[in-house]
């Protein structure tokens, strides 16, 4: 692979370029603004080309004035920030200028032509509109867009239908076409870590663009299936439990609730009479609250790892202790090579690991695109359709928020 042109933009701790550099594509050149993510990466690469600053104040021309190339830059990956899709943010969709951090890195893409891109983010990006509205100002006040798809959509009360730019999926069809207006073939999806090999579930969306063929598509599962199981929490952290590293503890109070959660359990495994007391004014609030008093199990995949796994309310406690789960257990699950170093305090360690995009998903993702570029001579096919992928996509992530909603303890 060598003398090819690999781009990564939003770098972070280096996740997903780990997964590219295990199937061949060695990123030369990376980008990040934060000096924390930089120190991160310099630590471990030091000789990879590294511009820290804002991607909006970078060029396609400057790019390859800085780098000496006049040829094609093979690839370029980024995920931007994402807090504007995140479910767990507001949802502020493209009129947030984080959401716009999307078309800077369309910019780039466009000024650079790379034979492919690579797009990842929340999978919440699916479903997210193009302008939010708040709940209070809906007709009807319901927090889900999809209850808008049908008779709901109605002036109520006064209170304005919601416009085709309010509802559910309007920012990804507008993300399709605009990266369909740059001259790229695309294909998209919703994908899980731990369909390839990540002892997580983790779900992200990912695009795969191509300048000049059809586009790639992700490669089927290679876990979880006949055969082939997930990996689990313990194939990934088993081994460090004589010497797990650094970690950061529970307050006393919350321990206590911790220690009567059984491996797998959360707080609907407390005695009933202490649930209410341990989620204090969370006890009441919507939605299943599987994260609260959550406890891993050996031997199933852990949930999505966050930057705060010491927090009631998304705790990632380990299987047999009650403790969170250590800085190297938590890179672990992640993918990360054990001699893989975090800079900064523990807490940004913390924060870098659970931003991080699963190593065993960027290596998936990578060999889609070697596996796109040897079968060219064989390709025949058009654009996927765009609703087609959406309809898919959707159906993914809905089918894991029911499996969430079940609390299933099943393997």
């Amino acid at each position: 692979m060598s003398g090819r042109e690999v781009w990564s933009f939003f770098t972070g701790a280096m996740g997903f370029d780990l997964g590219l550099e295990a199937v061949g594509l060695r990123p030369t050149l990376a980008n990040e603004i934060d000096r924390r993510f930089c120190e991160t990466i310099r630590a471990n690469r030091p000789s990879l080309d590294l511009i820290e600053g804002d991607v909006s104040h970078l060029t396609g021309s400057a790019l390859r004035a800085h780098r000496g190339i006049d040829g094609e830059v093979y690839m370029m990956v980024g995920g931007p920030p994402c807090q504007s899709f995140s479910s767990g943010g507001k949802r502020a969709a493209l009129n947030d200028p984080r959401g716009n951090l999307i078309y800077e890195y369309f910019r780039l893409i466009a000024e650079i032509s790379p034979r492919y891109f690579v797009l990842e983010n929340v999978a919440n990006l699916t479903t997210a509109a193009l302008k939010h509205r708040p709940i209070s100002e809906r007709p009807g006040k319901h927090w889900s867009l999809k209850q808008y798809n049908g008779n709901l959509n109605r002036e109520i009360d006064g209170v304005l239908p919601l416009t085709e730019e309010e509802m559910s999926g309007s920012a990804i069809r507008q993300i399709a076409q605009d990266a369909r207006s740059l001259g790229y073939h695309i294909s998209f999806a919703v994908v899980d870590a731990a369909d390839y090999g990540a002892s997580q579930h983790r779900l992200r969306f990912v695009m795969l663009g191509s300048r000049n063929h059809p586009p790639p598509v992700m490669p089927s599962a290679t876990h979880g299936i006949e055969g082939q199981p997930f990996a689990t929490v313990g194939d990934a952290i088993a081994h460090l439990q004589a010497e797990p590293g650094p970690h950061s503890a529970y307050t006393d109070p919350v321990r206590r609730y911790f220690d009567l959660v059984p491996e797998g359990g959360n707080w609907r495994d407390l005695p009933r009479d202490l649930q209410e007391e341990a989620l204090g004014g969370s006890f009441q609030a919507g939605g299943g609250k599987t994260g609260f008093y959550r406890r891993l199990s050996w031997n199933r995949p852990s949930p999505t790892i966050t930057g705060r796994a010491n927090r009631k309310g998304s705790a990632l406690c380990h299987p047999s202790e009650s403790r969170p789960i250590s800085v190297h257990e938590a890179a672990a699950l992640q993918g990360f090579p054990p001699d893989w170093i975090f800079t900064g305090a523990m807490n940004t360690q913390y924060m870098q690991i659970g931003n991080a995009v699963p190593v065993h998903l960027g290596s998936a993702i990578g060999r889609a695109i070697l596996a796109h570029e040897k079968e060219l001579s064989k390709k025949k096919g058009t654009q996927p359709n765009v609703e087609k992928m959406i309809e898919l996509a959707v159906g993914r992530l809905r089918a894991s928020a029911r499996n969430k909603g079940a609390g299933k303890k099943a393997a």
